[in-house]
């Protein structure tokens, strides 16, 4: 059994990924990746990932958070992050990666990084 929950929604037309729970190395960040692929394949450049219920994240979360922005990133597209928690974007820093994901306060926010000014 996974220790994390993926719930996919839309915002826009940008697939939505909300996350729940442990984001480690086993099962959830596996599935992640392999989620993140597929939607890839499918033709969706940009993806939302909701963070706000991620009560924590190993170095295989962030490689499977690098993944997904490798995925999308050879077809022009961008992997944003949404309701991150301080303890995640402490980690994000300190790892160097906030420069790789935009991150906003809310999905509102974050679908609106994709379709510009209305």
């Amino acid at each position: 059994m996974t220790n994390l929950e993926m719930t996919r929604g839309d915002a826009n037309g940008i697939p939505v990924l909300r996350l729940r729970g442990r984001l480690t190395l086993g099962e959830g960040s596996r599935a992640l990746r392999g989620l993140i692929t597929d939607l890839a394949a499918e033709g969706h450049k940009n993806l939302l990932l909701d963070l706000g219920e991620v009560s924590y994240m190993d170095s295989s979360g962030l490689g499977a958070l690098v993944s997904g922005y490798n995925s999308l990133k050879g077809g022009g597209g961008v992997v944003a992050l949404f309701n991150v928690p301080k303890r995640i974007e402490n980690l994000l820093e300190m790892s160097r990666l906030t420069a790789l994901f935009p991150m906003f306060a809310t999905e509102k926010d974050a679908a609106g990084h994709f379709s510009g000014p209305l």
